[in-house]
């Protein structure tokens, strides 16, 4: 029979049924599964307690009565183990003592037989809505990340562009996002941008730094694992790709996931399944996986570091943060959101900024980027607590990485051809990179040092003259 009762509350809801009346248990597995529920039937405590773990309902439909013992221990198990899920009991024996007992523990609902299905059909609604709603609070408080939508500070012709790149991202369907830029360039944030922007926003945002977790460890916090899979495991724990659901999964420093799990995230993108360490059955994985890296992806493939399939994977949609030094327009609001904000989160007074501040700041290369930035503003309104921040109170320390050794004839960009006479600028520095490329052999590695600059400044100088990046 078809019901207009439950509607698509039950989508893709997992609803374990134990009962071992097997004319019942196959009407309610019929019923639910033609509402969209994915549905398992078990018909005794050591069936169910087998396959528990491997399904991981959102909620049971119990019978009190098994063949092999009484429902209400498994009942007391899961109130101890599970206690966020809903247990809907169904009995024939409806004394009221047994209904009490039940309760105390925790069911959800209590229905005696025979019951009309209307009955149980609202309560396994109910039911459901309790279990997502349970899930996301759950999720919520764990991760403790904000659903509201990043700002991105700027408002410079590159930092326009981003931003435009970022919302055109976020609204498309690519399950998969690859974030590159320099350390410091703002990579999380852009993350953090795109999430909420997306249709995935209502879902949980999970983070996970790929070089701060020990490899033994990382396995498990990916994929989660069941009681008993190595000698720690003494109890069942979700994975980040399993409390994601609809969400996103930000994989920050991608280049630093060991091969061995390279291979394994291949599988989960091309299959959109993996499987719990322990576990014997695949589950499904529906969230966006938006990787971010400062490495060049291509040349540790090249360099047999990264898995040159799982690139190709993640580039779906690529986004190059630009530099700070791209982004000299951006300073002045870079500043003085800093300045608000460390004065605030010190509980000092705002102080002015000087001229000769902001030029010292402008005639820095920045190759820590927006990191580096705050770190010196932070450390001059620790160290001195200004009323007007002087240069004097700038400790910018000198770098070497993105300036260029005028005494190495190979590397100097002195010994390139200038042609300046009669070109714009913007055609000379498109000249100077056709030539390291053309001296490099297209190597944008070796192009970008004889030029002194990254190769992600060289990759973003590229695609603003639409020279071919690939």
């Amino acid at each position: 029979m078809k019901s207009n009762i439950i509607d698509k509350s039950l989508k893709d809801t997992k609803v374990l049924i134990v009962d071992d009346e097997d004319l019942l248990a196959w009407s309610i597995d019929t019923e639910l599964k033609s509402l969209g529920a994915q549905t398992l039937r078990t018909s005794s405590l050591a069936e169910t307690l087998q396959q528990f773990s491997d399904f991981a309902p959102d909620l049971v439909i119990l019978d009190l009565r098994l063949t092999d013992g009484d429902g209400m221990e498994l009942l007391k198990k899961w109130s101890r183990e599970s206690p966020e899920m809903p247990v809907i009991l169904i009995t024939a024996h409806g004394a009221i003592d047994s209904a009490i007992t039940a309760l105390r523990y925790g069911a959800f609902d209590y229905l005696q037989k025979p019951f009309e299905f209307k009955n149980l059909l609202i309560s396994v609604k109910r039911a459901s809505e309790i279990s997502l709603l349970r899930q996301k609070v759950s999720s919520l408080k764990s991760l403790e990340k904000p659903r509201s939508k990043v700002e991105i500070i700027g408002s410079g012709i590159n930092t326009e562009e981003l931003k435009r790149s970022l919302l055109k991202v976020a609204k498309s369907k690519a399950d998969t996002i690859l974030i590159s830029g320099e350390t410091g360039t703002g990579k999380e944030l852009a993350a953090r941008a795109i999430h909420p922007w997306s249709e995935r926003s209502a879902h949980p945002f999970i983070e996970i730094n790929c070089a701060s977790i020990p490899e033994n460890l990382l396995e498990s916090e990916l994929f989660g694992h069941e009681k008993g899979a190595f000698t720690d495991a003494r109890e069942r724990k979700l994975g980040l790709f399993e409390i994601a659901k609809n969400g996103s999964v930000f994989l920050d420093e991608i280049g630093e996931l060991p091969l061995s799990l390279q291979a394994k995230l291949l599988r989960v993108l091309e299959y959109r399944r993996f499987r719990r360490l322990g576990g014997t059955k695949d589950l499904d994985f529906s969230a966006r996986i938006i990787a971010a890296t400062n490495k060049d992806l291509l040349d540790e493939a090249q360099n047999k570091h990264f898995r040159l399939d799982l690139y190709y994977r993640l580039d779906v949609l690529s986004l190059e943060l630009p530099p700070l030094r791209d982004r000299s327009d951006d300073l002045p609001e870079l500043i003085e959101y800093f300045i608000t904000k460390l004065s605030d989160d010190l509980g000092i007074k705002k102080p002015q900024f000087d001229e000769g501040a902001l030029k010292k700041i402008s005639l820095h290369s920045w190759p820590g980027n927006i990191r580096e930035l705050k770190n010196v503003l932070q450390r001059a309104l620790i160290l001195y607590e200004p009323d007007i921040v002087l240069a004097e109170h700038l400790t910018i320390r000198t770098h070497t990485n993105h300036t260029s050794d005028n005494s190495d004839t190979n590397n100097s960009i002195h010994k390139f051809s200038l042609p300046i006479q009669g070109l714009s600028l913007e055609e000379v520095e498109k000249d100077l990179l056709s030539q390291a490329l053309d001296r490099a052999q297209n190597s944008r590695t070796k192009a970008a040092d004889l030029l002194g600059i990254s190769r992600h400044t060289l990759r973003y100088r590229m695609e603003k003259y639409h020279m071919d990046v690939h």
